[in-house]
């Protein structure tokens, strides 16, 4: 019985670890912002939503991610390929 229950507990343990980090690649990328931005700067670090919209830079994608009121999480970086990856994924 207690090797069940650590096995258990052990499990449990590594879901919380894994829900954590898939909340970074997605809705806690933006957890730095507090309220959306109001003002971004020009610069070009291009981020991919699961919107499958290419966004300038993180603060813009942050701000995109309060305005759908979370919805949108963060893909990848870099470019998006196309509308295709998001209607793969049945984002669209």
């Amino acid at each position: 019985m207690k090797i069940t229950g650590a096995v258990l507990l052990l499990a449990l343990a590594l879901c919380c670890f894994y829900a954590d980090a898939a909340g970074q690649a997605g809705k806690g990328f933006c957890s730095e912002y507090k309220k959306p931005p109001e003002a971004c700067t020009r610069e070009l670090n291009y981020i991919c939503g699961t919107d499958g919209k290419t966004y300038d830079n993180k603060c813009l994608f942050c701000q995109a991610v309060f305005e759908y009121l979370g919805s949108l999480c963060f893909e990848h970086y870099g470019e998006c390929k196309s509308q295709d990856e998001a209607k793969e994924r049945g984002d669209l």
